[in-house]
């Protein structure tokens, strides 16, 4: 059984946090981040829907293998359990929630300001996750430079009927049923935040060159000769040494560009002196705060202890992940490490 996880109990990144050693993430139709503990042994939750998460009420469970006392803390029936339940994955969902999606999609699409976004926290074993339960994000510039305000994204509560094969029904070849849970019962956990208002504004480099022909730049001497205009364009911003900050190209030609007459300096501009294009973006980067977890009620299917909520530790960054996702009846979707904002 040792494909299935359970040939050491311990839950680290060499062990593939006692999940299915089988599954493999770039398997996006048996992803391992849809394969949990539960009573009956090992699951996989297939969603019926585009909300792959707790928050979905559309989905079915195939039991995998049955392994009596999987989620157990000790030994059941000859069996070793997988201990506390823990973290495996966090990610964002991918906005787009198409099935399938390509590898990265959210970080490239992103979403726009105001809207709501979902982290999600990914966990071996079934969990119960109370309402309110909170990851921080962090929020950088399109350089990842020049930090502002965090966003915190809050568990929260499916409203629908829950099931779940952790209680006393199980034993009896049924699962128990949650009318009134306030939270989500589930081993992917959905994080809910708003997106900033705004965005933050940051000249991105995409080219450095050099000047090859010595020239004042001042009132009417406006063209600069430069080694390369590659991937520059009406609009991209120069920076020329101490002579000119983030001034706009107004037309490029095939060995130069030229810039408005208001903002030439009395500067000499020396051949050989480095040039550097950029483009003025407006975005905001998203990041989930690894170094915070979770916090906030959040206990194991089996016992009803709290779980792991470390990011951390043994788990280390390699829980932050670009992974194959739940999907609907035809493919699955893509979570990303990184989140952009865009006005």
């Amino acid at each position: 059984m040792a494909l299935w996880g359970i040939s050491t109990s311990s839950e680290t990144a060499a062990n593939k946090y006692a999940i299915p050693k089988f599954q493999h993430e770039v398997d996006r139709n048996r992803s391992p981040w849809n394969t949990f503990a539960d009573v009956r042994g090992w699951i996989q939750r297939r969603y019926k829907t585009k909300v792959n998460s707790g928050i979905s009420t559309r989905y079915f469970d195939e039991v995998l293998v049955p392994v009596v006392g999987l989620n157990s803390t000790g030994a059941v029936g000859g069996t070793t359990g997988i201990g506390t339940a823990g973290p495996v994955a966090v990610f964002f969902e991918d906005p787009n929630q198409a099935s399938p999606i390509s590898i990265g999609g959210g970080a490239t699409t992103g979403i726009s300001t105001g809207a709501t976004g979902y982290v999600h926290v990914v966990f071996n074993e079934l969990v119960f996750a109370g309402a309110g339960a909170t990851v921080s994000i962090r929020a950088f510039d399109a350089n990842n430079a020049n930090e502002t305000t965090r966003i915190v994204g809050t568990a929260v509560s499916n409203t629908g009927t829950q099931y779940a094969w952790a209680g006393s029904a199980a034993a009896h070849g049924s699962p128990d049923v949650y009318t009134n849970f306030n939270g989500q019962i589930t081993n992917r956990v959905a994080f809910a935040f708003t997106a900033p208002s705004t965005v933050l504004t940051a000249n991105v480099n995409f080219l450095t060159t050099t000047v090859t022909a010595g020239q004042t730049v001042a009132i009417g001497g406006t063209i600069i000769c430069v080694d390369s205009v590659s991937g520059v364009s009406f609009g991209s911003s120069i920076r020329v040494g101490s002579a000119l900050t983030n001034v706009s190209v107004v037309s490029v030609g095939t060995t130069s560009i030229q810039i408005g007459s208001a903002s030439t300096v009395p500067y000499t501009i020396a051949a050989g002196l480095a040039v550097t294009f950029s483009t003025r973006t407006s975005a905001t980067k998203l990041s989930i705060d690894l170094s915070r977890g979770f916090v906030g009620v959040i206990t194991d299917g089996s016992n009803g202890v709290g779980v792991i909520s470390s990011f951390t530790s043994q788990f280390g960054d390699v829980l932050l992940r670009n992974v194959a996702g739940a999907g609907t009846t035809s493919g699955v979707g893509i979570g990303t490490t990184t989140l952009t904002v865009t006005a």
